[in-house]
């Protein structure tokens, strides 16, 4: 695979689009669910660097510029989310995981389009926002979610920087599926993720992020986001809700907002701790 690899790298442009189509579609026939399970589960190094070569091919051909490979973007998501990725979304080691997560962020970066096809004048003509594959773009956005939730800081270092480019980018964080579907679900597990201080090497990344997402809409966040996240933390009181609602102050200048999230996740985490620590029926802080 290294060679077909090194080969489409170095002279794609003398292979010409029907020569590389062809290639391409030998090798998806050739990658069924079954035969990638058994490459990665038991083949141990060998066949995980097999499939990385091979999403490696993939991503070349997201990079070409212009609509060539169109018609490939439905099995390359087909071969991605629902082939690789569900062999290795719960496993622990890193392997594939930078490749394919580097896979789908070219997959959004360069064909935009493929999801969003109305121009940025047709949506102010419109006020409207077309949205393609919705089922397909969902899916992509949820394992970025989920990948989250692991141990492994490279992939979360990675997929972080992925999702701020394509908002700074694309506007990724105002549109209106993600805004509606998703803006939540990132909030709830990036504030989870310094409450637990589990990834603390990333702390400015996260509240980077925290806040570029919590800028599309502010008073949505402060009224309505941040209440919906203390009623459903657990380990502290009504009062103490109340007290770490009322402190975060309403600030929009990033700075101002690092540090009354930071006071924000110290406090609610030292409520914990202290409550933890009392007997049963004492009074709270």
């Amino acid at each position: 695979m290294s060679f077909y690899l090194a080969i489409i790298q170095g002279l794609r442009v003398q292979m010409g689009v029907a020569s590389i189509q062809s290639t391409i579609t030998v090798f998806m026939n050739l990658f069924t669910r079954e035969q990638l399970t058994a490459i990665i589960l038991n083949e141990g190094s060998s066949g995980v660097r097999v499939v990385e070569k091979f999403l490696q091919i993939l991503e070349l051909i997201l990079q070409e510029p212009g609509s060539a490979f169109k018609g490939f973007l439905p099995t390359i998501i087909n071969i991605s989310m629902h082939q690789i990725y569900p062999i290795i979304a719960e496993r622990q080691s890193p392997d594939i995981k930078l490749v394919l997560f580097r896979l789908l962020f070219e997959l959004l970066q360069n064909k935009w389009r493929y999801f969003f096809p109305s121009s940025i004048l047709t949506k102010m003509q419109s006020d409207t926002e077309a949205v393609d594959h919705t089922d397909e773009f969902i899916v992509i956005m949820q394992s970025f979610g989920q990948s989250f939730l692991q141990p492994d800081i490279a992939v979360f270092r990675q997929n972080l920087e992925c999702l701020e480019k394509l908002n700074e980018k694309l506007k990724l964080y105002h549109k209106k599926i993600f805004r509606e579907m998703m803006l939540v679900p990132f909030l709830n597990v990036l504030l989870q993720v310094l409450l637990h201080k589990s990834h603390d090497l990333l702390q400015e990344e996260i509240g980077m992020t925290i806040y570029n997402m919590a800028a599309v809409d502010f008073d949505n966040f402060y009224v309505a986001f941040l209440c919906q996240f203390l009623e459903g933390a657990d380990g502290i009181d009504p009062n103490q809700r109340s007290v770490l609602d009322r402190n975060f102050k309403k600030d929009r200048d990033y700075p101002t907002f690092i540090q009354n999230l930071q006071r924000f996740v110290n406090d609610l985490r030292y409520y914990r701790l202290c409550n933890s620590a009392l007997p049963a029926n004492s009074v709270k802080l």
